[in-house]
């Protein structure tokens, strides 16, 4: 079937005519996976501390030691059952750097081993949130009160490429998606992983597209339901609904993991459907999995790192 509609020709607007999906796809092949990045620290040795550079080299690689720069503890408050939700106050050369939903930070204090943390906030504020799971390797952070010192690095990670992939910048829907403008957009995440799902949720991912997007947020049971308090703002103002999966426990929207919830719900138009993905490395793999088998494009199912 294809068809013109106005809103999709908005998002792509070099693209001619645009297709909506009327039958399932057969699934593509699944490439390698690379490990998902979660929002848990990640232990690094630490490394010298260096001089600030110019904000043309803000986004580095692996390879790359980190460049810090002085942030402050702004705010540090439970925000569900082992997890802190941490506001930092960071250089406006930081805060201006980040630009994309879905990029992370390291943090650490003194000779501490740094951790990676996904910002939890959309591009565009002063300050950066985070949503820290807690343990014995970043207790000296998460256990820091307001006005406390912390080193941050440069803004790092693609992050969530959805002006590309779900907006069709640069002629994406013609070169990439034979078409097929998204038009349906999936937010999964893990636990923690729903972090920087916040941020593109926040980021107005979702506002333009013709049918609300959804939230499908995995988690053991209702103690370690993070964001609690904003999932009827996303409903509101952000066009995203929001499926609570508990493998454990009662209440919750669905009973078992985020894969079985979509696996019952459904895939509307999976050729016009994107989504983006954050959890641990076996939910992300099998998230992907029932996407690609679904139909949905395997290019237009998005991690952050």
């Amino acid at each position: 079937l294809v068809c013109s509609l106005g809103k999709a020709q908005t998002r792509q607007p070099t693209c001619a005519s645009l297709r909506i999906q009327s039958h399932l796809c057969e699934p593509t092949t699944m490439q390698s996976m690379l490990l998902l990045f979660a929002c848990s620290a990640v232990a690094l040795l630490p490394a010298p501390a260096r001089q600030h550079r110019a904000r043309g080299v803000m986004r580095m690689g692996w390879g790359d030691p980190p460049v810090w720069s002085e942030a402050t503890i702004k705010s540090n408050t439970e925000a569900c059952a082992g997890h802190r939700a941490i506001e930092l106050e960071v250089p406006a050369e930081t805060a201006q750097a980040f630009e994309t939903a879905g990029q992370y930070v390291q943090l650490t204090i003194g000779e501490e081993k740094p951790g990676f943390y996904a910002i939890a906030s959309a591009p565009g504020k002063a300050t950066f949130e985070f949503l820290i799971k807690e343990n014995e390797g970043n207790a000296y952070l998460t256990s820091l009160k307001s006005g406390a010192p912390v080193k941050c690095s440069e803004v790092s990670g693609k992050g969530y490429q959805t002006k590309e992939h779900f907006d069709g910048d640069g002629g994406a829907v013609a070169a990439q998606y034979d078409g097929f403008a998204c038009m349906n957009v999936l937010f999964v995440a893990g636990g923690s992983g729903v972090a920087p799902l916040r941020s593109c949720i926040e980021a107005g991912v979702a506002l333009e597209l013709p049918q609300r997007a959804t939230l499908y947020y995995g988690v053991r049971d209702d103690s370690v339901l993070a964001y609690q308090d904003k999932f009827d703002e996303w409903s509101k103002n952000y066009n995203v609904d929001v499926v609570t999966c508990f493998s454990q426990g009662s209440g919750g929207a669905f009973k078992g993991y985020v894969q079985d919830a979509i696996k019952a719900k459904g895939v509307a138009v999976p050729r016009n459907t994107g989504a983006a993905v954050c959890g641990p490395k076996d939910m992300f793999t099998a998230t992907k999995e029932l996407l690609t088998k679904e139909g949905v494009f395997e290019s237009r199912v998005l991690s952050n790192f």
